[in-house]
């Protein structure tokens, strides 16, 4: 076992040092005439990369004076870059002398997503659903464009990329064609208001304040405006705010124009969705928490220093924005019908309305201007986090929480039981809400925003944190599927199948989880672009399915491992819990301790990590499963005899004080 054990060993290194290079090396080659054709099929010939910016000329035919019939170029040669989960996207995309998209081709990208679930993004459905949209087009993902499952962020930035790079190279060698009709009148339009201060955009109407008092005397002071394109929107808070409040609109509804609600005031309630409705004609329609997301806390943009935080309504079909309608707010003061509630009629002004149905402004309505005023700092907010959580996924974890938590408190092994079915079955294949340590990489890489617009993850690592921290690794214990998945094959496979390594392997392996994690730190912090967490933990290859046959291989021998050694793969191989095992050496409670555990190996051959010796515990490789703990408080060993009858067995034994 031990030989075989070493070659093991040695294949892992192996298999490490190739994944590494694999992953470092393998980037986008050269494009090819072929990919070329892929994206432009119209033409015959290509150019060399030329211009400003860089696109591969399409021609007709192969003859010299042969006319231009469009455009490739790649995505990543335009700045500033759209990222995805890990890195930009590069996409080869061809555009035509209209305007229009006639083909992409997604060429490389470093998704965590990918290394897992095989290449999703060029999955048929996904790219060939862009070919014949025009670079006017909004490039939505939800709305416009269908994104991939489980993969919002890459979608998104597969889809604002091409948009934004195609834009670009239309505005640059597509000149007075028909398309940019439109593009012309909106720069007319933006022109009209990007002058304005924000006082000016009152006057001319777009925005509209609305002070809403309470019975107590406060207010809120709320704030309208009209955000139904992407310039206008930009305009009003900033690119960033407006395209994180356009993603999470698009991901949840599929119509729908932006309608700016900015929130200030010293009102002693808070404000509320649920208090917004709006009236057009004879049609009240009460705003669903679906319909509002959260824009921003008015950092950037006009808006600046205007408002504390602001969300936006999304509009539904039904209201015709050429048309006038009321807002109301419900002040929870009891009134005898609608139009007694704090209320406010807008309209949306000629130019925002004629800059949202692209038709030419009329240059009388060209406002006054004025000064800006300076720019103030604001505070932020968590409302974004809220207005955006999956409440009956939080709920479920909530509960799964619970049990767990009640199972470890009252080291009741049916609930601990259902906690761990739990787990595996539900986030592990239906969720899919499970702490990978690509979290932690990726932390490394892109900051606490990674958790910050996931309330279930973010529920979890807090919980996995808290848990850690006073108790050690209750996370390993109930909430890992692949976890689960061990503690299932140890119930399941007969007894007679276990291997115990020798002792000395045992404490040698033990570290080859922290070598990993610290490769995977080390390639985090120095090629932020680098994947490689893949090929050492195994969870995605299972739960998400991947279409690698390295990955299934790897996830074989670890399951493998498995069968003939308990929680195999959390022993030797798991760089999460290496990490958790790091932070749970300062635990304040650990496991308690009596003098008969010096001579008694009940709970050291118990133990599903081999953690004990005798009376001592190494607490890092403790999953806190509860078996010792159990039998402790049942008495199931030496310790349901007292130490007076023990050491007149053991002769020779002294007991000590042990914690």
């Amino acid at each position: 076992m031990g030989v075989s054990f070493h070659l093991s060993l040695r294949t892992l290194l192996a298999l490490m040092s190739y994944c590494f290079a694999h992953a470092t090396f393998g980037q986008a080659a050269q494009i090819s005439e072929e990919q070329l054709l892929a994206v432009l099929p119209q033409a015959e010939r290509f150019s060399t990369k030329q211009g400003e910016p860089p696109v591969y000329i399409g021609y007709a035919s192969s003859a010299e004076d042969a006319e231009i019939v469009g455009y490739a170029f790649e995505t990543t040669d335009f700045e500033p870059q759209e990222i995805g989960y890990s890195a930009p996207i590069e996409v080869l995309v061809g555009i035509d002398l209209e305007g229009e998209l006639a083909g992409i081709e997604i060429l490389f990208y470093r998704e965590s997503y990918k290394s897992i679930r095989g290449d999703f993004l060029n999955s048929e459905r996904f790219p060939n659903q862009f070919a014949g949209k025009s670079v006017a087009d909004g490039f939505r993902v939800g709305r416009d464009i269908d994104g991939v499952s489980r993969a919002t962020i890459s979608s998104w930035a597969v889809s604002r990329g091409i948009r934004n790079s195609a834009r670009e190279v239309a505005s640059a060698y597509l000149g007075e064609a028909a398309i940019f009709a439109n593009a012309s009148v909106e720069d007319q339009a933006l022109s009209l208001l990007a002058p304005l201060s924000w006082e000016g955009l009152i006057d001319d109407g777009l925005v509209k304040p609305w002070p809403v008092s309470l019975e107590d005397g406060s207010q809120i002071e709320l704030t309208v405006a009209f955000m139904g394109n992407e310039k206008l929107g930009e305009m009003l808070v900033g690119s960033e705010d407006y395209s994180r409040a356009e993603r999470e609109a698009s991901n949840r509804v599929s119509a729908g124009t932006l309608l700016l609600i900015g929130i200030a005031g010293n009102a002693s309630s808070p404000f509320r969705q649920e208090n917004l409705a709006l009236q057009q004609n004879e049609w009240t329609y009460q705003v669903e928490r679906r319909r509002f997301v959260y824009v921003g806390s008015a950092e950037e943009g006009k808006s600046r220093n205007k408002m504390r935080f602001a969300g936006a309504i999304v509009l539904p079909p039904e209201v015709d924005i050429a048309q006038p309608f009321t807002l109301f707010y419900n002040t929870g003061i009891e009134v005898d019908s609608i139009d007694q509630l704090e209320q406010v009629v807008y309209q949306v002004p000629p130019i925002a309305l004629a800059l949202a149905q692209g038709r030419q402004v009329p240059a009388e309505f060209l406002p006054d201007t004025k000064d800006e005023y300076a720019d103030l700092p604001v505070e932020t907010s968590l409302q974004a986090l809220l207005n955006s959580a999956p409440w009956s996924e939080t709920a479920l974890l909530v509960l799964l929480l619970c049990v767990a938590t009640t199972a470890f408190v009252l080291k009741n092994a049916r609930l601990r039981w259902a906690a761990l079915l739990f787990t595996f079955v539900y986030l592990g294949f239906v969720n899919g809400t499970f702490l990978s340590v690509s979290h932690l990489t990726n932390f490394i890489k892109q900051g606490p925003g990674l958790f910050l617009n996931d309330l279930p993850l973010l529920i979890l690592v807090v919980f996995t944190l808290v848990t850690t921290v006073f108790w050690g690794r209750v996370f390993c214990s109930s909430l890992c599927p692949f976890g689960a998945l061990q503690d299932i094959l140890e119930r399941i496979v007969p007894k007679r199948w276990r291997r115990t390594l020798p002792q000395w392997l045992h404490d040698r392996a033990l570290w080859l989880k922290y070598v990993i994690l610290a490769g995977l730190m080390v390639t985090a912090v120095s090629y932020s672009e680098l994947t490689v967490f893949q090929y050492f933990e195994p969870f995605g290859t299972l739960f998400y399915q991947s279409q690698s046959v390295l990955l299934w291989a790897i996830l074989s021998l670890f399951v493998l491992g498995s069968v003939f050694v308990p929680r195999f793969y959390c022993r030797y191989a798991c760089p999460l819990g290496a990490s958790l095992g790091v932070i749970s050496v300062a635990a304040f409670w650990k496991i308690k301790r009596v003098p008969q555990c010096e001579v008694c190996k009940v709970c050291e051959s118990a133990c599903p990590t081999g953690a004990i010796r005798m009376q001592k515990i190494d607490f890092k490789e403790c999953v806190r499963c509860d078996v010792c703990e159990s039998k402790l408080i049942n008495q199931a060993g030496v310790c349901k005899h007292s130490v007076e009858s023990v050491m007149s067995r053991h002769k020779t034994w002294q007991p000590v004080t042990v914690k």
